[in-house]
């Protein structure tokens, strides 16, 4: 019986180790299929917040600049009168989400963290971000209460 005992120990532990292995292997490709999509979103991406579905891309009720590194993203409203910074925050993902997931939050000049949780498409030199100041994450592409679908476009002349 102990010799059972002892064999069936090493054979746990022996699949214990496969399976160890098998997770950092399998977080690999994750953290390297993250590190590429982040590589697309670095530049400059200029568009506006439309209405509805994006019918219209190239206008909107708001004009945006969005500045994109490998961890985080600086907005600015673009208007006639003066441009309003958004300021700079991290952003997240969910690549194994249908749609993809992204997410960016950063702190407020009061000290407090406000979150956009959205979802996405990166279709060459498109980007379409649907998301949300709420907590609820929205479902479809498009602007509707309680969320605005962001189309932009990378500016190929700003340099990365």
């Amino acid at each position: 019986m102990r010799k059972f005992t002892v064999i069936a120990s090493g054979l746990l532990l022996g699949l214990g180790i496969v399976a160890w292995k098998t997770a950092i292997a399998a977080d690999a490709p994750k953290a390297a299929d993250e590190a590429a999509e982040r590589a697309k979103f670095v530049g400059v991406w200029k568009g506006y917040a439309v209405e509805g579905k994006g019918e219209n891309p190239n206008r909107g009720p708001v004009k945006l600049e969005i500045t994109a590194t490998d961890k985080t993203m600086h907005g600015i409203q673009i208007k006639s009168d003066g441009n309003v910074d958004h300021g700079v925050g991290e952003f997240t993902f969910d690549l194994a989400a249908e749609p993809r997931r992204l997410d960016a939050a950063k702190t407020n000049e009061r000290g407090r963290k406000q979150e956009y949780i959205g979802i996405y498409a990166l279709e060459g030199d498109t980007l379409k971000w649907c998301v949300s100041p709420q907590k609820v994450r929205p479902e479809t592409f498009e602007t509707k209460k309680g969320q605005f679908l962001v189309i932009l476009k990378r500016d190929k002349t700003a340099a990365k």
